[in-house]
């Protein structure tokens, strides 16, 4: 088992160096990536993503920048001058204190030459994008076929669940799809005959999309999905469509054309997807592009859009995907139950009976009178929804949303200093029957959440609830929600943990008047893997003389 590059092994060897020295560990330089540094601080923190009114202007004004050609939804980009690295140079996997910049920084070589600022000022949920570097290997790093032959070969995919076989031919969408287990030839036979294949969640099965993705859902703060499309030359998988997700496809291998179309009235940021569409009904496109290895096109929610191969090409692609069933309609999908509930329960108004025979001015058929019966009743409802607004939370509302990405998000991935300064490597462990470098947390120990995204205070029936993401699957829902009941008194505790995130905090600064509740909520959490100490825990086992051999040993 590998963890990002370094073994669980050589982690804990450098761990028990640290311990035998009793020093602290410090940081080591963060790895090298993407010279695509901004002069503009506020690229340097993620945006509030608010839409902002752009003057058609700004197209010419920003993004005339040198060696870039310019074109209404997308930017050639004629140099080499990008640097060529990895998902996995780009977020910090060594030894580095801080990840909250790591998801900047790798959206920020998804992008490039864009800034996340000229991205969202400009694009998002508004325009499409298509980026053209003249690169093949940008992307290739991410997945390859030969990676995917592997995936198929060495895990049981299932139709369906994992793994769909389609085609769209003369108009027409089909499945192809078998009952069981899929196996590689099988698959190819599929292929070779001119259908796609579209791999579900490949995120559970490598570590490096996995890394990818983990590491956008903490910047977006929402939760980010993925999906693999390898399509033979010369064919079509899918019907015209849109979906309900803000799409970045990244071309990864060969190329393919897309056609886009544009979205109408209550399909513009769409809430659910659509079904098959006809060409007859949706227009002409408004954007051709051809996808060539290394571009990128992102289009917002609710864009139409079809992809083909072409006759001497093959395809692959990763689409990933971002704000599904984020907007204020899901948070005030929240809210108005909530506040009826409350204002029913608390405003005799609202409990009152509606006029007798009521159903003879409103409704359907009575939509144009004009009776007294009827403005009243108007008139009233009104009201209520004027009063309703004084019992309204945005901030329960938000905790559910924010309990649902708990569930629907990936584990977060863990640098090589995180991991042996959490309970995944620090700790008691086993050698020869003897459990090994018990530890203990004191009132001195520094710690820190492994993610700001990782964990979420929610208050349930007067019960606070912290429902967290670091034992959840890579299986989309593969297990149950993981949450973790607290006292009232340990609810200041968690609040400084998350607000002073990313900073270290001694336990003994933590609000919380009860040293010993204290004690176990910073325990408890850091059991669950929530909590990064800033060096090694101080061991007070007995056998403690011997772990450093016996930890070589497991090394060598």
């Amino acid at each position: 088992m590998s963890l990002n590059g370094a073994s669980p092994v050589s982690a804990f060897s450098v761990y028990k160096k640290q311990l035998k020295g009793n020093k602290k560990a410090k940081p080591e330089d963060e790895p090298p990536g993407p010279n695509l540094s901004s002069n503009n601080e506020d690229d340097e923190h993620p945006p509030v993503l608010v839409p902002i009114q752009v003057s058609n202007s700004v197209e010419g004004n920003n993004l005339k920048q040198k060696n870039k050609k310019v074109t209404k939804n997308g930017i050639k980009n004629n140099t080499n001058n990008i640097n060529e690295t990895s998902v996995s140079e780009i977020v910090s996997e060594l030894n580095k204190t801080d990840p909250s910049p790591d998801g900047l920084r790798l959206f920020k070589w998804l992008i490039a030459p864009l800034t996340p600022k000229t991205f969202f000022e400009r694009y998002w949920e508004r325009e499409t994008l298509f980026v053209g570097r003249n690169r093949a290997s940008y992307y290739g790093n991410i997945l390859t076929t030969e990676k995917l032959d592997g995936i198929f070969r060495e895990f049981p995919l299932y139709y369906t669940r994992n793994v769909d076989v389609v085609s769209y031919e003369n108009g027409i969408k089909e499945v192809h799809n078998e009952e069981g287990r899929v196996v590689a030839s099988a698959l190819y036979d599929f292929y070779s005959n001119g259908c796609s294949i579209r791999v579900l969640n490949p995120q559970t099965y490598d570590q490096k999309v996995h890394l990818l993705i983990a590491t956008l859902q903490e910047y977006f703060g929402a939760m980010v999905g993925t999906n693999v499309y390898l399509t033979p030359p010369g064919s079509q998988g899918f019907a015209p469509h849109y979906d309900d997700i803000e799409a970045f496809i990244l071309q990864l291998e060969g190329r393919k054309h897309w056609k886009l179309y544009k979205p109408s009235g209550s399909d513009v940021l769409a809430r659910n997807s659509s079904p098959n569409l006809k060409h007859e009904n949706i227009g002409k496109p408004f954007l051709e592009v051809t996808l060539n290895a290394g571009d990128l096109l992102y289009f917002p929610r609710g864009t139409i859009h079809e992809g083909r191969t072409d006759p001497d090409a093959h395809s692959l692609h990763i689409t990933v995907s971002v704000y599904q069933h984020n907007s204020y309609a899901d948070l005030l999908g929240h809210i108005l139950p909530d506040a009826l509930k409350k204002a029913a329960n608390e405003d005799l108004e609202f409990r009152k009976g509606l006029p007798f025979n009521y159903l003879k001015h409103i409704g359907w058929v009575n939509r144009d009178s004009s009776s007294k019966e009827r403005s009243f009743i108007i008139n009233k409802v009104e009201a209520l929804m004027q009063t309703l607004t004084e019992y309204v939370d945005v901030d329960q509302a938000a905790d559910k949303l924010g309990k649902k990405f708990m569930y629907d998000s990936m584990p977060p991935v863990l640098s090589k200093r995180e991991a042996i300064h959490t309970a995944k490597y620090d700790g008691d462990f086993m050698r020869d029957g003897k459990v090994l470098n018990r530890v203990e947390i004191g009132m001195d120990t520094e710690v820190r959440l492994l993610r700001y995204h990782c964990i979420r205070l929610v208050i349930e029936d007067d019960t606070p609830k912290i429902y967290y993401n670091t034992d959840n699957a890579k299986v989309y829902h593969g297990e149950e929600e993981q949450v973790l009941a607290i006292d009232h008194q340990l609810i200041p505790g968690v609040e400084i943990l998350q607000k002073s995130y990313p900073e270290f905090i001694e336990v003994e600064d933590l609000p919380i008047d009860d040293n010993i509740a204290k004690a176990q909520l910073v325990s408890d959490l850091w059991e669950r893997g929530l909590l990064v100490t800033n060096g090694p825990l101080p061991s007070f086992s007995d056998g403690d003389e011997s772990t450093d051999e016996v930890c070589d040993e497991i090394s060598d």
